[in-house]
């Protein structure tokens, strides 16, 4: 009896594969048994991935119920998105003492670029600060009686690099510098030397535009603006001497082809206005130059209708109009070729000559 169940069994067995098994090549084989092997790996995974989920609910579950459910911190660069670990996050509950000792004081980790701590539910103030970024603004967080999260941006530095030189030997200045926002705060105050006349200063990208003020001994004071979105094309600070005869007013900015002056002129049209008024005595022609592109008798017209604004710009602020000359020059005066773009853009200028 037995033996006719072993035969079953055999031919059930050839029956519903065996055969297939049997007749398999050895390289068949070993896929088939990889194949198994890489199911029972996904399977413990996806056991151990449950397991993994099941005990993180059972602790955020506990958590809450002790009254310290996790707060998440992430930081990141406001300009592009990334993420920023090494970020230091300084966390504190707003009644707390100043000296007392922060809830967190650590930094983001390098996968999420966060810190997490279990914190009783209560309002806390947040500081973010890493090498290379000024740091964010403190955050005032409400968390609550549930797992929170906040995000904390940086605000990159944008660094400004600049020579202080002679207008005519291209030479470094000796000259005293500061560097300030819209709103006069001062930012840098340092003094050039005369060796390379390198300045270095830190601008934040949320500032619209900086002032540079520079002063020194034996030269016109020169007063530059500069936006963090353009230091690549800042020429540096370029400084006349007072024993010259002219010089050439910079950063006066003109609608294309139009007389009309645009607003971000007004610095210069202020240090003007300023030596001017340091000179009460002092008589000036103002010159105006443009490139060659147009008409010789369009570009005349053009360079007196400019002179006329920056002298009328003059006589608003309070000088006397008869110290004021003007005269237009068109295109008749290049001091580089208007083959490029370059030379085109230095030819079109505003020359204070002193009288």
């Amino acid at each position: 009896m037995r033996a006719r169940i072993s035969i079953l069994l055999c031919m059930l067995f050839l029956l519903t594969g065996g055969m297939e098994a049997y007749a398999m090549t050895p390289a068949q084989k070993r896929a088939k048994a990889k194949e198994i092997q890489i199911r029972k790996r996904e399977a413990a995974k996806r056991k151990a991935e449950k397991k993994k989920a099941a005990k993180a609910k059972a602790a955020k579950k506990q958590r809450i119920k002790d009254g310290k459910p996790l707060l998440y911190i992430y930081s990141y660069d406001l300009r592009t998105g990334e993420k920023l670990p090494a970020t230091h996050i300084t966390a504190q509950d707003v009644t707390a003492k100043p000296n007392k000792k922060p809830k967190i004081s650590k930094p983001t980790d390098t996968k999420r670029a966060r810190v997490s701590k279990g914190l009783p539910p209560g309002n806390y103030w947040i500081h973010a600060a890493r090498l290379g970024y000024f740091p964010a603004d403190t955050v005032y967080f409400n968390h609550r009686e549930d797992e929170d999260s906040v995000r904390i941006a940086l605000y990159p530095e944008t660094r400004l690099t600049f020579t202080v030189t002679d207008s005519l030997t291209a030479r470094p200045v000796v000259a005293n510098l500061i560097v300030r926002k819209p709103d006069r705060q001062r930012v840098l105050q340092t003094t050039s030397d005369s060796v390379h006349s390198l300045i270095a200063a830190l601008l934040d990208d949320r500032v619209p535009y900086y002032t540079i003020e520079a002063t020194a001994v034996d030269y016109f004071p020169v007063l530059d603006t500069v936006a963090p979105s353009a230091v690549a094309d800042y020429p540096g600070v370029i400084m006349s001497p007072k024993e010259i005869k002219s010089f050439v007013l910079h950063n006066i900015y003109f609608a294309t082809g139009k007389t009309h002056i645009l607003p971000s002129s007004e610095a210069a049209l202020n240090e003007l206005y300023r030596f001017l008024t340091s000179r009460p005595k002092q008589r000036i022609r103002i010159v105006g130059h443009t490139d060659n592109i147009g008409s010789d008798r369009s570009n005349q017209v053009l360079s007196e209708g400019r002179c006329k604004e920056v002298r009328q710009s003059m006589i608003n602020r309070g000088i006397a109009p008869e110290r004021i000359y003007i005269e237009g020059r068109g295109e008749r005066d290049p001091i580089q070729p208007n083959t490029t773009e370059e030379g085109r853009q230095m030819n079109r200028r505003v020359e204070i000559v002193l009288l």
